[in-house]
């Protein structure tokens, strides 16, 4: 006699085999994590501690080179203090209203100071340094090109970044460069961003009358911010400071900002130094 089927269970499935492959992925990911956790950690940890060892550096240069000011703002700097400590000591970079206060090194090439205090020292930070192919101390040629790192924690030239925001660089009225001869008053003209391969901007000189005029003109197409009479300013601009850094503090970026900053005029001989 036949029998329906309907009487009968089916019998149950078979459990699924483990998927080891899977479970060994897993805690290869887990594992892979981790180690960029720590990886990352160990980065940001020695960050921090760059920027302190550059910190505590350049505040203790501060003291030991920059003398009581005469009441202009205008720091007195003591050069022969810093020659003892390098040589290629060539200038001071301040800017009012921003943190960038350095002194300037220019060293044998456009590497030196990339990643070196001018103690000698390591440091990401690095030291504000003048173009190799500019003749020392700087403004001498129509143009001097000043580089400077674009940090994280907002030191060195992080504020030359910023300045491609047009309120940042309205914000900014004077800039000073000082050497052992004199102290030259700056005020920005423009900042632009541009590619690293943008060499007019570390170009020292331009053929003829109208070459450097010729040059600015051409840049300042590639203006973000600028003074409201940028035009003009530049068909009168004899000699031009350019502080150059990177346009991303966090990534590599083929992209550069440069200030450029027209002389306005020369407030004397720089104090002698005691001793």
């Amino acid at each position: 006699m036949a029998t329906s089927g309907k009487h009968f269970k089916p019998a149950p499935a078979p459990a699924p085999a483990p998927r080891r492959g899977r479970n060994v992925l897993s805690y290869v990911l887990i594992v892979v994590g981790v180690v960029l956790l720590l990886v990352s950690g160990g980065l940001f940890i020695r960050a921090q501690v760059g920027y302190k060892q550059a910190s505590e550096f350049y505040d203790g240069l501060s003291e030991q080179a920059v003398k009581d000011s005469d009441g202009s703002g205008i720091p007195n700097i003591d050069f022969d203090a810093l020659k003892q400590v390098n040589d290629d000591v060539v200038g001071w970079i301040y800017i009012p209203g921003t943190n960038i206060s350095y002194v300037v090194a220019q060293g044998a090439t456009n590497d030196t100071y990339l990643r070196t205090l001018i103690s000698g020292e390591y440091n990401a930070n690095g030291t504000v340094f003048m173009d190799v192919d500019d003749a020392a101390p700087g403004m001498i040629d129509q143009q001097t090109t000043l580089y400077g790192h674009h940090m994280n924690d907002g030191s060195m030239f992080t504020q030359v970044y910023e300045s491609l925001d047009q309120a940042k660089f309205d914000s900014i009225d004077k800039v000073y460069y000082i050497t052992p001869e004199t102290t030259y008053e700056l005020k920005p003209l423009f900042t632009m961003r541009v590619d690293d391969d943008y060499m007019a901007a570390r170009q020292a000189n331009f053929e003829g009358d109208a070459g450097l005029p010729q040059y600015l003109s051409d840049s300042l197409k590639h203006a973000e911010a600028r003074s409201k009479n940028a035009e003009m300013e530049l068909r009168e601009a004899t000699h031009v400071l350019t502080l150059v850094t990177c346009d991303d503090a966090f990534l590599a970026q083929t992209k550069r900002a440069a200030m450029v900053c027209t002389l306005v005029g020369e407030l004397g001989v720089a104090e002698e130094s005691e001793g």
